[in-house]
């Protein structure tokens, strides 16, 4: 079993964005006159933030093991999918225009997995990142469906070929024990 998650310093980027947005809506609705217009735009900005920081906090506690039969991802909840149950994969490239010019540095992917009652999105941040990919598109494989254009041509540019029979990827950090303990 490999168990995998978000690296701290991946999500140091979100929590302060989180604390800024979350300050600035706080400190509108403290030194602003209360009015409609007020209210809305401060506490829009308070309700968008933490959501936001609830969002990075639940990347922070997630743990995401994975073994030859199910993917269980843990944290704020447990979830788990077979992988003879997984129906779909989508990998989709996220970035600027400006970043596609210049060749893609800065931009993510994100990664989502679904099958009956469960739905998984994982971001290229995530350590194991590839190594999950690799791992769906061959249960998807095995499972008899098909992979979408953009997700296939997705996984070559990250170096893996959604029809083919290669080795999983070599990936960086991850952590061994029982799958229980998550």
């Amino acid at each position: 079993m490999r168990v995998y998650r978000y690296p701290a310093k991946a999500l140091v980027g979100d929590y302060l964005r989180g604390a800024v947005g979350l300050g600035i809506g706080t400190g509108l609705l403290i030194a602003a006159p209360l009015s409609v217009p007020t209210l809305g735009i401060g506490g829009g900005l308070v309700l968008l933030f933490g959501v936001f920081g609830v969002r990075t906090l639940a990347r922070n506690l997630a743990r995401v093991a994975i073994t030859g039969e199910t993917l269980r991802r843990s944290g704020l909840g447990t979830r788990v999918l077979a992988w003879n149950d997984l129906e779909r994969i989508k990998l989709r490239y996220y970035g600027t225009r400006r970043q596609d010019k210049d060749g893609g540095g800065g931009g993510f992917m994100q990664l989502t997995l679904k099958g009956p009652g469960a739905s998984f999105t994982f971001e290229s941040s995530m350590d194991g990142f590839r190594y999950i990919a690799w791992r769906a598109a061959k249960a998807l494989r095995d499972n008899g469906r098909s992979i979408d254009p953009t997700s296939a041509g997705n996984l070559l540019a990250i170096g893996l070929d959604a029809d083919g029979e290669e080795p999983p990827p070599e990936e960086g950090p991850a952590e061994e024990g029982p799958a229980e303990s998550l």
